[in-house]
Order: C-alpha cells, then structure tokens, then sequence
C-alpha cells in the first residue's frame, strides 16, 4: 500500500499545479441557471394521462476490447452534449469515456483511462482502470469531472480494496483533454458536484473526497459503512454541502442507516435516519441511493434500493431537511435504479425494474403518487438500466446498463428515451 499512498500525495500536488497552471485553458462557457449547475435540463411538463411510455431507441457505442456495461455513468456538458462511461470487465483492461452529440446523432469515442494514465506517466506495470462507474459532473469552472476505478484483488466482505484503487479526473468538454487530479487507494465509485465542489464516494467504508476547483486542494471524511456495502450513488448542493449514507451494526446484526450531512469545510452537521433504505436482505447486495435528481428550487430528491423516494430541502444557515416521500413505483419494493426531473417542479420520472422488465414511473410531487408504463427494451435480453438526470437539449433522457452479447456475455447498452422533436 505504500507506494500508492505516495502516488496519492503526488498526484494531490500535481493536481494543485494544474488547477493553477491551466486556468487559462478552462472552457468559455459557465454553468449559470439551476439546471445547468446541477447538470439537469427542465422540460413541459408530462401528460400524467399518456397511455405508453416515452418511444426508447437503442444508441450505437463504439467498440473497443473487454467493454461490458455502463453503470449509471452520464452526464451532460453545457452545450448539451451526452458523456457517457463505458467499463470494462477483466483484470488489467480499461474503461472509456464516450461522447454523444445528439444534435448530430453522432457518438465519439474520447479515450480510455489506462492509455490517459500512460500519457501522464503514471501508469503502473499490470495496472487496470475497468470502471467509469461515477456520474460525470459539470462544474462551475465549466470542466466535466469524473473519476475511475478497478477491481483487481478487492475483497467483497469490505476487508480489501482494489489493487490499484482509483484516480480522480477532469475533461476540458471541447478540446476533449483528461487532466488527472489525483489518485487514492480506495475504489472510486460516485461522483457528485452542483458549483465550485466536486465530491467522490470511495470504498470501502463510505470515504468522502472533496475537491475545490477553485484551489485545487483535496479533503477526506470517513463516512462509515458496514461490510462490503457500498452506495451506489449520493448528492451535493449549490451550498457545497454533500449527503452520504453511513451504516452502522447492531450488537444483533442490523444495519441502521443515517443520511449524514457534511457542510463546505467537511465537518458533519446532521445524520437523519433511513427507514426505506436497508431491507431483508444482506446489506452487502444494497445498492444504497440509487437513483437522484435535482429540482429548480435547490431540492434534491433520491431514491433507495427498496424503491423509496425522498426529498431533501436545504436550508439557510441550518441543516437540511430530509423528507420520506413514498414508493416512487406503485407497487412497493421495486427497485428504482434512475431518477429524472421532468418540469423542474413537480414530476419526477424514471426507470424500475420488474421482475426482468422495466417500467417508465412519472411520480407526482403535488399529488403524492405516481403511474408506471411498461419501458421499451427493444426485445433484447438480460437486460439492466440506471441513469439520472443528464437529458439532453431536446429533453430526452439517457439509461445506460447492459445486455446479452451474441456469444453468452454482456455488452454495453444506451437507450435514448423520448420523442424525437
């Protein structure tokens, strides 16, 4: 583990450098009104009356060697361009990050993190970076961030991390340039920023990075977890405050969970207890938060697991709020693996899984409830969806996962989901 440990502290000071040499080179454009800050786009809202789900079309990704899925990877840039990050599944390959310009119908490949590692001579001999599993996230400085991980030698009861852990980057959106930021010894799996912090999710145990893109410089917080359990995803606001699960275990056994609140300076200011996120199930198999969105106000609302939608209301000068919604599907206990902001306001929409189809929910804020249409999965099979909140300019929205390759194994899927205009 050491000579990674050093890597970190290298790649930390790298990183301050960059932050400081390359300002010059930072994209034009700014992020300005809500949904461009949170990466969202806000559209009409739904007809709550619509007798189908919106019409899915299976996007064309291109190629490369080992690819395998996309894990809820997406995001949008400001000129509402999708990114999206395609993993891989064996020892020593790579993930690559993919760009789809919707406008053009046309999908790019913009490089894999194991060739972006030897450009920047850090790479180590054997060293893999399968997954882009984060969300890509647009901050105020007008890059797009995300980070990488392996899984080479990780030990699912949480007692070891990937042999090669994680490295944290950022992407100039219109050269198309990686600049690494810094590398750690946990696995990287989420990513979430809304203004000048960018925050990443690394395993085990829920560690929670800060990265200030206005300095460059890096802060850590142990969150907590249990186990091998590890939350698929988790949010931050324009206040630069982050909300990250921490479980805990009973002397019998029982994972209790709390939504733990960690203001600009990283110090805890609230834990509000999770009733709907740990079920019957080993915690080890809990995907934690999974689906998340971002209203017009300042409001986030999230997902669990188990299918149960809550919101969080930020405010001034205090903790936030932390309010259980309902099952976002109307049936109980449906796994709720994407999340969308429709209007901005009132209607949330996404992806559940039933059984080994999908459904389209629209949930109403207003009303309290929601209505669910079977998804179009194009007749393929095994198939698997996550995604939120990227949609692009046109308002249609973007599920990433996999499917049955022709040979026995997965490929990569991206469905587009919603009407042409």
């Amino acid at each position: 583990m050491k000579p990674l440990r050093a890597l970190v502290v290298l790649s930390g000071l790298v990183g301050t450098l960059l932050g400081i040499e390359s300002g010059g080179a930072d994209p034009g454009r700014r992020p300005v009104t809500p949904d461009e800050r949170s990466g969202s786009f806000f559209g009409p809202a739904p007809t709550t009356a619509a007798d189908a789900a919106p019409p899915a079309r299976e996007l064309k990704l291109p190629a490369f060697a080992d690819a395998t899925a996309i894990w809820g990877s997406t995001g949008r840039d400001l000129q509402g361009r999708i990114w999206i990050g395609v993993s891989a599944n064996s020892p020593r390959m790579s993930a690559h990050l993919m760009q789809y310009d919707p406008e053009a119908d046309v999908m790019h490949d913009r490089g894999a993190v194991v060739d972006q590692l030897k450009t920047a001579g850090l790479h180590r001999a054997g060293e893999g970076q399968i997954k882009i599993h984060s969300r890509i996230v647009t901050a105020e400085d007008g890059w797009i961030y995300f980070a990488s991980t392996d899984e080479d030698g990780e030990r699912e009861d949480g007692t070891v991390p990937p042999r090669w852990g994680g490295h944290f980057w950022r992407l100039d959106p219109d050269s198309g340039k990686w600049e690494h930021l810094w590398a750690a010894p946990e696995g990287l799996v989420a990513a979430s920023g809304v203004g000048r912090y960018v925050f990443v999710l690394g395993y085990w145990n829920h560690v929670l990075f800060q990265y200030d893109t206005t300095t460059g410089k890096t802060k850590r917080a142990v969150v907590g977890s249990v186990g091998g359990h590890v939350s698929r995803n988790f949010l931050s606001d324009g206040n630069g405050h982050a909300y990250v699960p921490r479980l805990t275990r009973s002397p019998q056994g029982k994972a209790t969970v709390a939504l733990v609140e960690y203001d600009a300076d990283l110090q805890e200011l609230a834990a509000t207890p999770l009733e709907y996120y740990a079920g019957k199930g080993a915690i080890e198999e809990n995907h934690g938060i999974t689906g998340l969105t971002y209203l017009a106000d300042g409001r986030m609302a999230f997902t669990t697991h188990r299918g149960y939608l809550y919101l969080i209301e930020p405010q001034p000068g205090r903790a936030a709020k932390v309010l259980p919604v309902g099952w976002f599907h109307p049936r109980p206990e449906t796994y709720a693996p994407s999340l969308f902001a429709v209007d901005g306001r009132r209607f949330l929409a996404g992806a559940t899984q039933r059984g080994r189809g999908f459904d389209w929910v629209v949930f109403d804020l207003q009303a309290g409830r929601s209505t669910a249409k079977p998804l179009d999965t194009k007749n393929l099979k095994d198939v698997l969806l996550y995604g939120s909140v990227g949609r692009d300019n046109a308002g249609r929205f973007y599920l990433g996962g996999w499917t049955a390759n022709s040979t026995g194994g997965q490929r990569p899927l991206l469905l587009q989901v919603g009407a042409a205009p």
